[in-house]
């Protein structure tokens, strides 16, 4: 009995070593997959950090252009109503002077036929016919014509009624002729701030400043010397000239207090305060 457990024990000596050393190896091989899924969820970990910076990073840069995109189109918003504001005062603005213009006596002729008639001293009338170049249509009312008041009056009114059209080149040279043969008529003062306004109305605000001024270096004390100083400060603006632009249009206000003038100064000097121009 005795030598048939020993027996029993030798052989079962080799399968408990054998058991022992697999559960071993499995612990030890459990170990060495736990320690992997460890560094594995610690790569992922750090990848999805990585792409969450990543991303993040993206977001806050296409955050950023939004913001810049919105502020351009803002600034571009601004800008444009700026423009359509000045564009809309400028034509309020120039439409206003013909309309007092015509009801204080020099109203233009009624166009008929496609052509204005303008009567000249002998009852007869003149074409200035809207399809006509500039020295045709001037040329029309101005053949046959003296120097008396009523032959000024008709040349006078042949060139504003191209300005009244629209037609700005050849009103500008038609008032130059008007000029030329009525240097110092009555209506002289009015022919040359005509043409510094078609100028402005055209944009073309250097020949505009320039011809406002001769307004008044040409003929002081007319009745367009406040208007000619009002525009010239409106042109300083539109050229960005804003000292000169103040200087002009507080002057225009102070001089002439209770007036139209002095209205319109106001008005743009408020805007340049709210524009926060110097």
């Amino acid at each position: 009995m005795t030598a048939v457990l020993v027996a029993t024990a030798l052989l079962a000596a080799p399968f408990s070593s054998v058991h022992a050393q697999s559960r071993a190896q499995a612990a030890a091989l459990e170990e060495r997959m736990q320690q992997l899924d460890a560094r594995l969820e610690r790569l992922e970990r750090l990848l999805e950090s990585e792409a969450l910076v990543e991303l993040m990073r993206r977001v806050d840069g296409m955050d950023r252009d939004v913001r810049e995109l919105r502020g351009e189109s803002e600034t571009l918003r601004h800008e444009l109503e700026g423009l359509r504001t000045r564009q809309r005062d400028l034509y309020l603005d120039v439409d206003g002077r013909l309309e007092n213009l015509e009801r204080g006596g020099a109203s233009a002729p009624t166009p008929t036929s496609g052509a204005t008639p303008a009567t000249l001293p002998d009852g007869s009338a003149a074409a200035v016919t809207p399809e006509a170049g500039d020295s045709a249509a001037f040329g029309e009312v101005i053949v046959g014509v003296d120097s008396d008041p009523a032959s000024e009056q008709a040349v006078y009114q042949a060139a504003f009624e191209l300005l009244r059209q629209g037609r700005y080149e050849p009103s500008i040279t038609a008032f130059r002729g008007f000029l030329e043969r009525f240097p110092n008529g009555s209506l002289a003062s009015n022919a040359q701030y005509w043409i510094a306004e078609a100028y402005y109305v055209t944009r073309d605000f250097p020949r505009a400043l320039t011809e406002f001024k001769r307004v008044n270096e040409r003929y002081p004390g007319s009745n367009k010397q406040a208007d000619a100083l009002l525009k010239q400060g409106f042109t300083h603006y539109e050229l960005e000239q804003w000292a000169e632009a103040r200087r002009a249009l507080t002057q225009v206000r102070d001089q002439n207090p209770n007036s139209s003038v002095a209205r319109l100064a106001e008005q743009r000097l408020r805007r340049m305060n709210e524009e926060g121009r110097p």
